[in-house]
């Protein structure tokens, strides 16, 4: 009982982790989070740069259109922490303003991880993205399944009803490839040492060793979407 009590503080003042580059996700010591709360705004909030958020030295290379502010989600879906956070973020963009345009880019860190990528990209391009991206974090991290060879995974998508043979073609095509190098591009320019990893605007990626909880993680990407409106009037004017 006293070991369990320990664990359970421990639980309670551990700060907000990442994934590393690693071929196994550690175990589940991600901070889970109220999806109900994640968009509660703190008024008056502010966060340092270098201690919540980092401005890159080279801003990335953006698909979005001028007219948007682009939020984001590197990912992993080995990475239970990735795992944690997808109720908030999918909560967020629902309620996200109009000028806001969140991606989610697959990080490419290890071959395992550029498996899960081409993985992506094919679900993306073969239109069953929403159909398979919940069920395969969820087959991870709930039902202990270890989808990180390209067999398991082919599987995977075979019991839910997908032609393996065409969704391998799809993992295996140019424009899956193509994708998946622009991927590791973005992250490697992005300075990505782990994940989930947030981006604003190509420009401010959140610190996630500077945020107590996903809640907080958030606030902050708010707080840099603010200052993202604020620095493009600034330089219209």
């Amino acid at each position: 009982m006293l070991r369990l009590s320990y664990l359970f503080l421990v639980m309670l003042i551990v700060p907000l982790v990442a994934c590393a580059d690693s071929q196994q996700a550690e175990g589940g010591a991600g901070v889970k989070v109220d999806s109900q709360q994640v968009n509660a705004p703190v008024k008056g909030a502010s966060f340092e740069e270098d201690v919540h958020y980092v401005e890159l030295f080279q801003p990335l290379t953006v698909d979005t259109p001028a007219d948007k502010i682009e939020v984001a989600e590197f990912f992993w879906y080995g990475c239970p922490h990735c795992y944690h956070l997808e109720p908030g973020l999918q909560k967020w963009k629902k309620t996200a303003a109009e000028d806001i345009q969140v991606v989610s880019i697959p990080a490419v860190m290890n071959p395992s991880w550029k498996l899960h990528a081409k993985a992506f990209y094919a679900a993306e391009a073969m239109g069953i993205l929403d159909k398979v991206h919940g069920p395969l974090f969820q087959a991870i991290h709930d039902q202990g399944r270890r989808l990180f060879s390209e067999d398991t995974l082919l599987r995977f998508f075979g019991s839910r009803g997908i032609d393996e043979a065409k969704f391998k073609a799809a993992m295996d095509s140019m424009a899956v490839a193509t994708k998946v190098k622009r991927a590791d591009k973005l992250g490697k320019d992005a300075a990505l040492t782990g994940v989930p990893a947030l981006i604003v605007a190509g420009r401010y990626r959140v610190l996630s060793g500077g945020v107590k909880s996903y809640e907080e993680m958030f606030q902050v990407v708010d707080f840099l979407v603010e200052k993202e409106r604020s620095h493009r009037q600034n330089s219209s004017e």
